[in-house]
């Protein structure tokens, strides 16, 4: 707690000789009213950038410490159904037996006993192999594992059918072969299963931001309790220079979207502790007031996919954008609290009507 608060105040200190944030002995009253007053400890006040000068007091009361934040989930989506989503294969059942857009499945991977999509076994990199000499149309694939979220064991690879079939991942150079990758890179001899899918185009409008990696759109979306939909905020996640995903630990952030227009509006550094800027960090892309295509789709997509999921009346998607349409990658029951950072409003402003109902 004492190294907590040193270090907050060490921020604060730094912070106050930003022009656009609050004065050093201003931001250390704000931190102490509001530990007083509800609790938001003096860590959350820079997590959450309420140093700045433009937010208004009202705002900053808004905002909920992390256990008042689970405690909501717990009220809204129960637990037991929140773990639905971390399984890649119940959240691709839902999907598809509801006919919502995401990636083409073409398989799940398992050296106990996978399958592809019509069924026919794939456990090992002969059946693989086997399957792409029949897809050539497929030139990218990825792999996800079964258990996880954020990204975490995603990889994307480029299918080099020069000299019988190769792989190499996406932003390297090194081709080798099938049996090799699975064993090394995805050690499925080790009991890691995988669901593999058709490797998305993004849209050229989110590739101008960052081509290496699949940008895609957070969507915040709430259901009432008599069952009406609601898209609660909006913001678009760009990946680094070289990464292949566009979530925070592989450096990616966040930039928001006007919900009115579908234009982005401000863009914030992953780890929320410097200067809002306009421009994408390695290549110097302006990324401010951009115009979004699919805006109807993506808000008629999101009320749909909450409308179907069970006992569930917040959720997180993750939505690319492909040229034809937008389509789901993945939804999340415990959206991370800090993304309203990025919808520049509290907790309380965006999801206090959901925890009052």
């Amino acid at each position: 707690m004492l190294s907590t608060i040193s270090n907050a105040i060490k921020m604060s200190w730094q912070r106050a000789k930003d022009e656009n944030a609050l004065s050093f002995s201003q931001q250390l009253k704000e931190m102490l009213i509001l530990q007083l007053k509800t609790g938001f400890g003096p860590g959350n006040y820079h997590k959450y950038l309420l140093w700045q000068k433009n937010m208004s007091w009202q705002q900053k009361l808004g905002y909920w410490h992390d256990q008042k934040y689970y405690r909501f989930l717990n009220k809204v989506n129960p637990l037991n159904y929140r773990m639905l989503a971390r399984n890649k294969v119940m959240a691709k059942a839902i999907l598809k037996f509801y006919n919502i857009p995401d990636a083409e499945y073409l398989g799940y991977l398992s050296a106990a006993g996978g399958f592809k999509a019509d069924g026919s076994p794939l456990n090992s990199a002969e059946q693989l192999a086997a399957f792409l000499e029949q897809r050539p149309d497929l030139d990218r694939i990825c792999f996800k594992p079964v258990d996880g979220s954020g990204g975490e064991g995603f990889c994307a690879i480029e299918i080099d059918r020069s000299n019988d079939i190769l792989f190499r991942e996406l932003g390297k150079s090194m081709t080798v072969p099938i049996a090799d990758f699975l064993r090394q890179a995805l050690k499925v001899d080790q009991g890691c299963d995988y669901i593999i899918e058709k490797y998305l185009q993004q849209h050229p409008a989110l590739a101008a931001f960052n081509p290496s990696s699949l940008n895609t759109l957070r969507v915040w979306v709430g259901k009432a309790i008599n069952g009406t939909p609601k898209i609660i905020a909006i913001y678009l996640r760009v990946g680094r220079s070289g990464q292949l995903i566009d979530n925070k630990a592989a450096g990616g952030f966040g930039v928001s979207v006007d919900m009115d227009s579908f234009k982005t509006a401000m863009l914030l550094p992953p780890d929320n502790n410097d200067h809002c800027y306009a421009r994408h960090p390695d290549s110097g892309e302006n990324m401010i007031d951009r115009q979004l295509p699919f805006q109807q789709e993506v808000i008629a997509l999101a009320e749909r996919v909450v409308s179907i999921l069970p006992n569930t009346r917040f959720v997180g998607l993750d939505i690319a954008l492909t040229p034809e349409r937008p389509v789901i990658i993945e939804f999340n029951f415990a959206p991370t609290a800090t993304g309203t950072t990025k919808m520049n409003a509290s907790h309380q402003q965006l999801l206090g009507w959901l925890n009052q109902s």
